[in-house]
Formats: C-alpha cells, sequence, structure tokens
C-alpha cells in the first residue's frame, strides 16, 4: 500500500467511528503522528550526525520518506523548492503543452497557486499532472488551487518567401 492508499484507508476508518468515539479516533491518530515524527526526528539526526546533510538529502529523494520527513516538517528541502522541482518535472511530461502551466505562488496557508491556460488544449491533462507531481513531493502543501488565465491570441504562421 502507498502513501496515498493508507491515508485513504484511514480516512475510511475514522468515518466509520460513530460521532461519539470520532474524536477519540482523531486523537490517536495524532498521538500516533507524534509518535513516530519523534522517532523521524530522531533518525534524521543520527543520519545527519553519521553522514552530513548529503545523507539526509538522498533519504529524503525517495518519494515515501521524503513524503514522511515533509509531513513531520523535517524534509531537508523547502516547499517553494519542492514545488518548483516538481513543476519542472510536470514540464518534461506535459512537453509542448508546459506554458500551459505556471507557478504563481505558495499562500501562507501552505496552498499552490498554479495558472493554467482556460481552454487550453489538454488543460485537465495539464491539471492532473501538475497536481500529481506536486502532491507527490509536497505532502505537507495544503492542495494545488488553479487559476484559469486568458488564452493569447492564435499564433500567427510566418513562412519565408523564395523569390517570384
Amino acid at each position: 500500500m502507498d502513501a496515498g492508499e493508507v491515508a485513504g484507508r484511514l480516512e475510511e476508518v475514522l468515518d466509520r467511528l460513530d460521532p461519539r468515539t470520532r474524536p477519540a479516533g482523531e486523537e490517536l491518530v495524532r498521538l500516533l503522528m507524534r509518535f513516530y515524527g519523534a522517532g523521524l526526528e530522531q533518525l534524521v539526526t543520527v543520519a545527519r550526525a553519521a553522514g552530513g546533510d548529503g545523507l539526509v538529502h538522498r533519504l529524503a529523494a525517495d518519494q515515501l520518506v521524503g513524503g514522511l520527513l515533509a509531513l513531520h516538517d523535517l524534509h531537508p528541502v523547502d516547499l517553494r523548492t519542492r514545488v518548483e522541482q516538481a513543476m519542472a518535472v510536470a514540464a518534461r511530461k506535459l512537453g509542448g503543452h508546459a506554458a500551459d502551466a505556471e507557478l504563481l505562488g505558495i499562500d501562507d496557508d501552505g496552498t499552490v497557486r498554479v495558472g493554467v491556460t482556460a481552454g487550453g488544449c489538454g488543460a485537465g491533462t495539464v491539471r492532473e499532472i501538475v497536481e500529481e507531481e506536486v502532491t507527490a513531493v509536497a505532502p505537507d502543501a495544503a492542495g494545488v488551487s488553479f487559476v484559469e488565465r486568458a488564452a493569447g491570441p492564435p499564433l500567427l504562421q510566418i513562412g519565408v518567401r523564395r523569390g517570384p
């Protein structure tokens, strides 16, 4: 099971709790998160002492480990840099449609704002790829918000005119 599946399954289990016991279930999850977070913090400290920041960066490069570190505010790379890297990966995947998505910023609450060209070719695919890449490296972000931008004028093709 990957991290997304675990999170979904956790939500399903919490939803099955009756309204009287749900607060206790949520508190249990918070306590377990703190417990595992403290353990991860100790692991990062030991890794840094044994192998320096390079080792911590190598550990964080793993998607699952990096996600856990981010969720516990232990990731060695700041949120903005990780989001910028995700946007670069999305641009490579999007190829010719890369210009249809642009990082506009990250709000104070951690929401990643991305401008997308309204009516652009494959706008749904652009959104899907951007959200997938950002979520993979920044599970600590509050989400991805897409802002519609007006499409520019169509490109005019100009050819070279050959002699008479």
